[in-house]
């Protein structure tokens, strides 16, 4: 086993089968984190298309239209309404907060992808 100069084990010389499963688990983790972490970054300003955004408005707009379009307006017919739509406005709400994880009202800290990367130098 040999260290480089930052620190890191260049070689590691798995005496067992089992040292050897492992040895090629821990390279295939931290391979599959550094993805993950490139991927996190690499989409985190993306967000969801306006077209996509606006159809579904309007999809529910018609939707919302059609249930009363043939009732009354009774008290409890407009407050199944009011409820029915804040639900879709509190579901859309949180598809655009998390279709942006580091930003928003609902946001997760980078710090601890940071400290979990930092002793492998990336």
């Amino acid at each position: 086993m040999s260290v480089d100069a930052y620190g890191k084990i260049q070689n590691l010389s798995p005496k067992t089968d089992a040292q050897r499963s492992f040895k090629e688990r821990a390279i295939q983790l931290a391979t599959d984190l550094v993805q993950t972490r490139l991927l996190l970054f690499e989409h985190a300003d993306t967000s969801i298309p306006m077209p996509f955004l606006a159809i579904l408005v309007f999809w529910l707009a018609i939707i919302f239209m059609s249930f009363s379009l043939f009732s009354r307006l009774t008290p409890i017919n407009i407050v199944a309404m009011l409820v029915f739509a804040t639900s879709a406005s509190a579901a859309l709400f949180l598809i655009l907060e998390l279709s942006q994880p580091f930003v928003g009202l609902m946001q997760i800290s980078s710090t601890p992808l940071r400290n979990a990367l930092a002793p492998l130098g990336s």
